[in-house]
């Protein structure tokens, strides 16, 4: 009877899958006739005979005949034998495939000696164990990425509030008789995702006259300060302020020729605006802004010279703006 570890030899070597063509003939020692075909790149029948004698060993007196007809041939990746063993209790036939015809050989001396003596098969495979490699230790290898030459900045959302310090330019219709243009000079709080500020908004006087023959007018112009929130959605470099906020202050206003104004040349005004617009962040510390703002005045102030109206503010507008800020941290 086989041991356990004849046993696992036996099935390690009957594992395979292979084919080959044409080879040896046969021969006769004892008990144990071999006959052996394979190509030329397989063990020739001497090297499958010195497998059979080693694990046969020292036979037992009386073991029984045994003829083995072994036969490799080679197919595409693999190694097919076909063996016909034939014992004094009959015939049997095996197969067995592999890539590695060596292994198909060893097959064929194992099949034939434990046909042949069993037990000295056992009594040979104690004695010398076929010993497996041994395994290496499990490893970690860590290989860490080189640096990137030119990484990306990381945008993520500001954890604390930043200062800000912007100047604009402005475009406005509907505060003066004609377009207005000039400066904002506003300062703020960036957070996260939103913002509030607080800014100067002055536009210069421009001459307007009522009459075509540009006897009767005056230069009309603005200050004022206006205080707004924002929230601001963010993509990567990109800002969508969306703001609204109050702004009040004076209107001024300088006779022309001969134009008599009625009452003070300053006048206070008030108006709130809402509005939205885009922003590009190429580096954290600055930022190029441009918005559009809608108008809508709650304080209208009139100046007129003898009764006739030379201005009055008109109930909505529009404004727009681009500008360069600065920011800390």
């Amino acid at each position: 009877m086989l041991t356990s570890g004849s046993v696992s030899v036996a099935a390690w070597l009957a594992i395979a899958v292979a084919s080959a063509p044409q080879g040896e003939e046969a021969q006769a020692d004892g008990g144990v006739s071999l006959s052996w075909t394979a190509p030329a790149e397989c063990p020739d029948i001497e090297e499958v005979r010195t497998r059979l004698d080693a694990l046969l060993g020292d036979r037992e007196p009386g073991a029984p005949y045994v003829r083995l007809d072994a036969t490799v041939t080679r197919g595409a990746e693999t190694f097919t034998l076909q063996m016909r063993t034939q014992t004094a209790g009959g015939t049997s036939t095996h197969t067995l495939q592999s890539p590695d015809c060596r292994a198909l050989a060893d097959g064929a001396a194992l099949v034939a000696a434990v046909a042949a003596d069993p037990l000295a098969v056992d009594r040979s495979l104690a004695a010398d164990p076929i010993g497996e490699p041994a395994l290496p230790p499990d490893e970690v290898v860590v290989t860490p990425s080189p640096p990137l030459a030119d990484p990306p900045r990381p945008r993520g959302r500001l954890r604390l509030a930043r200062f800000a310090l912007r100047a604009d330019g402005v475009l406005e219709h509907g505060m003066l008789p004609r377009l207005g243009f000039g400066p904002i000079i506003t300062a703020g709080l960036i957070g996260p995702q939103w913002r509030v500020e607080v800014g100067a908004v002055v536009l210069p006087p421009r001459d307007h006259f009522t009459d075509s023959m540009r006897t009767t007018g005056a230069a009309f112009g603005s200050w004022g300060v206006r205080v707004r929130g924002c929230g601001v959605p963010v993509v990567k470099i990109v800002e969508f302020p969306l703001c609204g906020g109050f702004e009040g202050g004076q209107m001024t206003s300088r006779p022309l020729r001969a134009t008599a104004l009625e009452g003070a040349a300053r006048r206070a005004f008030g108006l709130f605006a809402f509005g939205g617009g885009f922003g590009i962040s190429p580096r954290p510390f600055i930022a190029l802004l441009a918005g559009v703002d809608g108008i809508v005045a709650l304080a209208r102030p009139r100046f007129e010279s003898a009764s006739v109206l030379l201005h009055q503010p008109g109930r909505i507008g529009v404004r727009a703006t681009i500008g360069l800020e600065l920011r800390v941290p």
